[in-house]
């Protein structure tokens, strides 16, 4: 049903474009949703994204989906006496908590280093802050282990290769977001290049937001965490009582 769906909205997208209504280097796109919902169930989402541009041989895609900023504490653990332990600790600032790039075809082939670096099309050109001294002098294992730690959790990726061109016209790409990922307002960037120069681009936005049960408890721990924590601990005790009651009859 999804694949139905996804070749129906590439038919209407091939047929708006047989009208020629675009301008010169103008960019259209959608999404087959702008809105997740993260219940208990939920094991991630694939959106597919589409779009139309007035390209050219040899034109370039690049997409963009960066999430909230936040703060991302790093620990370096060391064995003392036989058990590992925390022996320091940074915290970095204003990380985007989700940064995905996809490109039809190597970044560094389609543009050049000042553009990556003003777009921010790769993970070295963040305005992050720790807690001790600006990153970018900060010793580099540091952000290495912070890269390393967002990778490994899907919170960072880049697919170059990864966009389907289809005769200089229509391009298609599907996002797939971990089950791991954060509610709030996603963006979604979509840059259109030719010979390495930014020629037009389209923004979308993507919301991620919880439901049920679930979003309930997360909206009393955010917006009255003191209750929220008192019903913790009650619910808490009365489980450990509970459970030494059961105990004690069997």
């Amino acid at each position: 049903m999804r694949t139905l769906i996804k070749n129906i909205l590439l038919i209407i997208i091939i047929a708006l474009n047989s009208f020629t209504v675009f301008a010169k280097d103008n960019l259209v796109t959608d999404l087959s949703e702008s809105t997740v919902e993260i219940s208990s169930t939920f094991s991630g989402a694939d959106i597919l994204l589409f779009g139309a541009y007035d390209g050219q041989k040899n034109d370039d895609i690049i997409v963009v989906v960066s999430g909230q900023k936040g703060n991302i504490k790093v620990d370096k653990k060391e064995k003392k006496f036989g058990i590992w332990m925390i022996t320091e600790s940074i915290q970095f600032s204003n990380v985007p908590k989700y940064y995905y790039i996809a490109s039809n075809r190597k970044i560094e082939e389609i543009t050049n280093k000042s553009e990556i670096k003003k777009r921010k099309l790769d993970f070295n050109n963040f305005d992050i802050n720790n807690n001790k001294i600006d990153y970018k002098n900060l010793d580099k294992k540091w952000y290495k282990a912070l890269k390393r730690n967002m990778k490994k959790k899907q919170f960072w990726k880049v697919e170059e290769n990864s966009i389907k061109l289809n005769k200089n016209t229509l391009f298609r790409k599907t996002l797939s977001l971990p089950s791991n990922v954060s509610t709030g307002m996603y963006n979604v960037k979509i840059l259109h290049y030719r010979k390495g120069n930014l020629i037009s681009q389209e923004e979308s936005k993507i919301k991620i937001d919880k439901t049920g049960i679930s979003a309930n408890i997360y909206n009393v721990a955010q917006n009255f965490s003191a209750i929220y924590g008192i019903i913790a601990v009650i619910v808490a005790l009365f489980f450990g009582w509970f459970t030494n009651f059961i105990f004690r009859r069997i």
